[in-house]
């Protein structure tokens, strides 16, 4: 359903339920004013008998100022309960009644109540449906913007190509993650950490070195190394001296290469970029390869607490 074709489907819902509450309200007002004539029939039934009302059949002239304070009496009690009647006279036979008229019939005749009932509707009342269907224009306003933004979302979420993923390390809990699944993580120790962040930034600022194992680890990489065992001193992971990053490389890139394989086996693009690679091969010749990181960029990384 379009807006144009809801609109119109809320105004004739207006209209209908404005019908309905004036009818509603008119059923009301008759009821009410029925329920009042019956109690006043019966008030005056039980009060006739002591009231002095003339009867020219009988040549009796009763007494007007008792009756007209009665009927007083009764107007200030309707008045009091807020009712829609009020008595004009009450007299005996069937005269004329310009408005309305109860009838009680007794031994003694007919006795003639006559009466004015307000049947005008509360014109404030009617700005209840007014504004309940400004309520309803101004709910269904809402839910169509709403509908409209999640429609332009969703079309801009599926437009929108999802960013890539990069490497996370947290220095505060010793772990690697990507950044799109941070509930799959993998801890490292104290020296393959330092190492591994150290080959990193080493990488960064030196792409094109080569890291042949047959070598030395170059020194500016061992400060790098030493740089971030001393920030896991300050966080308060270890107490202990610096360990020779140099000593056990081949074990260090494999305790490394471990917690790579476990969180990148999704992910063979990041892999190229982030997994030292292996050495292949036997003999002198499995010495001769670069465990660097050549296809590294700066914002496949990411390190916190750094």
């Amino acid at each position: 359903m379009n807006r144009k074709t809801g609109m119109l489907a809320l105004l004739v819902y207006s209209v209908i339920f404005s019908l309905i509450f004036i009818i509603a309200h008119e059923h009301a007002i008759r009821y009410t004013i029925e329920q009042d004539l019956n109690s006043i029939k019966l008030r005056v039934a039980l009060d006739k008998n002591r009231l002095p009302i003339a009867d020219p059949l009988l040549n009796y002239a009763g007494d007007a100022t008792r009756v007209k304070a009665y009927i007083d009496a009764l107007n200030e009690n309707l008045q009091k309960k807020t009712s829609r009647i009020r008595i004009l006279s009450i007299s005996t036979g069937k005269g004329g009644a310009p408005e309305g008229q109860l009838l009680l019939s007794g031994p003694d005749g007919i006795t003639a109540i006559d009466y004015r009932a307000n049947t005008s509707h509360n014109q404030w009342l009617y700005i209840i449906p007014l504004l309940i269907a400004l309520l309803n224009l101004a709910f269904y306003k809402s839910v169509s913007k709403k509908r409209e933004q999640a429609k332009r979302h969703t079309a801009t979420t599926m437009t929108t190509k999802p960013q890539p993923q990069h490497l996370v390390v947290d220095l505060y809990s010793k772990t690697l993650c990507l950044s799109g699944d941070k509930t799959c993580q993998v801890q490292l120790a104290n020296k393959p950490l330092c190492f591994y962040l150290a080959l990193l930034e080493f990488c960064l600022q030196n792409p094109d070195v080569s890291l042949n194992q047959n070598k030395d680890v170059p020194d500016d990489l061992l400060d790098i190394a030493d740089k971030y065992f001393h920030r896991l001193i300050a966080l308060g992971h270890t107490i202990r001296k610096r360990p020779n990053f140099s000593n056990s490389l081949e074990k260090t890139l494999s305790e490394i290469r471990a917690a790579l394989d476990e969180l990148l086996t999704h992910h063979p693009d990041l892999k190229i970029k982030l997994y030292p690679p292996k050495a292949h091969g036997e003999g002198s010749r499995s010495k001769l390869h670069s465990y660097g990181l050549k296809a590294l960029c700066l914002d496949d990384v990411e390190i916190i607490g750094k």
